[in-house]
């Protein structure tokens, strides 16, 4: 995971918890819905209401599941027992086929990986 930038990383030494990302301003953890008000008041303000806190982690693990990360990795990142539930989220990188195809084509072709576009050869 790339380390934050400086004014986020001073944001973060600033307002948030050693042990939590999301505490009160005395430092202790959030007390009941704290968080999820917080959440829906946001939501309101950007015209927003039906977005739900899973939307927001699913497009964590689809926005991941792009990038390239593996079955194994989505299934860790979310805590998915089975596969099956991971599964879902590899909706993103269908259709890609034709991407793969053609860059194995170009492979083929010049027999030499470093002819192969930067994005095609290297992870994340």
């Amino acid at each position: 995971m790339p380390r934050p930038g400086p004014r986020r990383a001073e944001r973060l030494d600033k307002y948030a918890g050693k042990d939590r990302l999301f505490v009160s301003r005395d430092g202790t953890p959030l007390r009941g819905n704290t968080l999820y008000q917080a959440f829906v008041r946001a939501r309101k303000q950007v015209g927003l209401d039906d977005l739900t806190f899973h939307d927001l982690r699913h497009t964590g693990q689809t926005l991941a599941a792009q990038t390239g990360a593996t079955l194994a990795d989505l299934m860790k990142r979310l805590g998915h027992s089975s596969m099956a539930a991971a599964r879902r989220y590899l909706h993103a990188v269908d259709g890609r086929d034709r991407e793969i195809a053609k860059a194995l084509s170009e492979l083929a072709a010049h027999g030499d990986i470093a002819r192969l576009p930067r994005h095609i050869t290297t992870r994340g």
